[in-house]
């Protein structure tokens, strides 16, 4: 008996929809869909700025590697010990075996060189930079999604080209290579066991396979495919995405030389990004996505769920009445593809229901793109807000919604969320800039606002801090209009608690601590005596916890077995919002 058979409790949980019909769709075969058996889950650190776990099964099918907290895990395909390695890296977002079944690439980002790939020996468990020897251009972190042919002779990539981008191929060692195919955006290359490249083009909106990676056409126009791509041993099937109704992928087999095709799963989320073993059998992961908005006393207690649908960045009114959230059914893998362009929309909702809310009571902002981290001026005449349409910049708007919206900063890149001072006289947000040695940081910006008409009265101001160095992720108001505290990323998995006049100048740090979600944001209390943030409690989730403005011992506020990110103070004090999120990719098999 399989082990999906053995737990339809905990298909049920992840969202899989078990048919022993026939599907309903067109496109696939008058059959059920196969048994599936569950390998393994991946936590995520963030609902903000990460993507699901990567993970692949080794070609010889014996072993699984997946991600999480940036580190490499490795066990065996049929369950037992895992082996963990550290990364060094940080933003994994793609892994791939060798040929060998022994070695593995991973690609991430390090302070010194930004994007880096390694190779990582699980039996030695020691890593090095791939072709560290290589000089020839283009270099190894020009390269993405990297895959070896089944004989390990070529290696194939993504670049970057002033017209879009191209698929490479170099040797083994990278020492040489040849451009295959070129346009405006061509992505998950897959080599067939004939040594024979497919790829996945988008164009005018809609992508296709092409195959090989270089023709013309499309290999089907019946379906639209998202990657990853994976052939069947033999070569005769392709295996890949599909969005349904709800624009989720569902993984589908397609004959290369024509044919019928044949849905795989049913999963009430994503499942995609197939890996094949020698033996036909297929790996694939699920996305588990879920963010929603609760609140605890602010001394520390239990958490009292605020909404029931997908929701985050809360912040409150000014007079305590009504959560201002993000909310939508974002992080789909389309949405990678078609970003900022996602459904994620600012709603409000009422701070204290006799039930979680169901829905956003008030529909304040939704555009085509992203838009994000709304908060209310100290009146309530006015809301700023982050959005992508047009820009990645601060925007503003009437609050009763009687005029359009206008963009406030300028220079966008990554964005955060604003924050109003309490005197109404001061918009602070963070955004990136290009350094001048290279590469971006994250810094504090300012806006003199009129909050009785909306207008600037003093342009955007980078906050001068001297030779602060670190990446700013975010900054709140510690009290009426003249201090700010902020929280910076040190190193990977160290971060900090700031606290800076509005003029500028050297910042003092005031305390320190060792979370690894980067973008969870800090909340600080109306008196401005406590500073609140998120790192990981006694049992390895991350909770809300507070420290005093300016040093002291810290407290853990919420105790609940659930991730927490985004704490946001109530105006009276006595409450504080935050984001629950799950976000992790289970790994699934199916045997031929």
């Amino acid at each position: 008996m399989d082990r999906a058979s053995l737990f339809p409790g905990l298909l049920a949980a992840f969202g899989v929809v078990l048919l022993s019909g026939c599907s309903t769709d067109p496109l696939s075969e008058a059959e059920a869909l196969p048994a599936l058996e569950y390998l393994v889950s991946a936590d995520q650190a963030g609902p903000v700025a990460y993507r699901d776990p990567a993970g692949a099964v080794s070609p010889d099918g014996r072993w699984l590697a997946y991600v999480e907290r940036e580190r490499i895990h490795v066990l065996p395909a049929e369950g037992g010990a895992i082996q963990v390695m550290d990364t060094g890296l940080r933003s994994v977002r793609y892994v791939a075996w060798l040929p060998d079944s022994r070695r593995l690439a991973a690609r991430g980002l390090t302070p010194a060189t930004g994007v880096q790939w390694r190779i990582f020996d699980r039996v030695g468990g020691t890593s090095l930079p791939l072709w560290p020897e290589r000089t020839e251009a283009p270099l190894p972190s020009a390269l993405d999604q990297l895959t070896w042919s089944p004989d390990g002779s070529r290696v194939a990539g993504v670049t970057r080209t002033p017209d879009g981008t191209a698929v490479v191929v170099l040797d083994a060692e990278g020492r040489t290579g040849e451009e295959v195919a070129s346009g405006p955006r061509l992505g998950s290359p897959a080599w067939s066991p004939g040594g024979l490249l497919a790829c996945l083009s988008m164009e005018s909106g809609r992508q296709t396979v092409r195959f090989p990676c270089g023709a013309t056409d499309a290999l089907f126009d019946d379906q639209e495919a998202y990657g990853g791509l994976a052939f069947s041993p033999d070569g005769g099937a392709l295996y890949y995405g599909v969005p349904g109704d709800e624009g989720f992928l569902d993984l589908w087999a397609r004959p290369v030389d024509g044919g019928t095709p044949r849905r795989l799963t049913g999963f009430a989320r994503d499942a995609y990004d197939p890996t094949v073993a020698g033996d036909g059998s297929i790996v694939f992961r699920s996305q588990d996505y879920r963010t929603f908005v609760a609140t605890a006393p602010s001394d520390g207690g239990p958490s009292v769920p605020l909404t029931t649908f997908q929701s985050e960045t809360p912040t409150w009114s000014w007079d305590g009445t009504q959560v201002a959230l993000t909310y939508g059914s974002w992080r789909h893998v389309t949405d990678d593809i078609h970003y900022p362009d996602i459904a994620q929309e600012i709603g409000t909702v009422s701070a204290s229901p006799t039930a979680p809310h169901e829905q956003p009571e008030i529909v304040v902002r939704a555009s085509p793109s992203e838009d994000q981290g709304m908060v209310w001026s100290p009146n309530g005449r006015w809301i700023a807000f982050h959005t992508h349409v047009d820009s990645d910049d601060i925007w503003l708007m009437p609050a009763d919604g009687s005029g359009e919206a206008r963009m406030l900063s300028q220079g966008g890149d990554e964005t955060g969320w604003p924050r109003w001072s309490p005197d109404g006289r001061w918009i602070v947000f963070t955004s990136y800039r290009e350094e001048e040695g290279g590469g971006t940081n994250s810094h504090l910006f300012l806006i003199g606002i009129d909050q009785e008409t909306g207008a600037a009265t003093q342009p955007q101001t980078r906050i001068d801090l001297g030779a602060f160095e670190h990446e700013i992720i975010h900054g709140e108001w510690a009290d009426a209009g003249e201090t700010l505290v902020f929280e910076a990323v040190e190193a990977f998995g160290r971060k900090s608690l700031w606290r800076v006049s509005r003029q500028g100048g050297a910042p003092a740090r005031f305390h320190e601590y060792g979370s690894d979600q980067i973008h969870s944001g800090i909340g600080v209390s109306p008196d401005g005596r406590w500073a609140a943030y998120v790192d990981r409690g006694p049992g390895g989730y991350l909770q809300i916890f507070r420290v005093p403005v300016g040093g002291g011992l810290s407290e853990q506020l919420t105790f609940d077995p659930t991730h927490k990110t985004q704490p946001a103070y109530a105006p009276t004090g006595d409450r504080i919002a935050f984001t629950v999120f799950s976000y992790r990719s289970h790994f699934w098999r199916v045997r031929p």
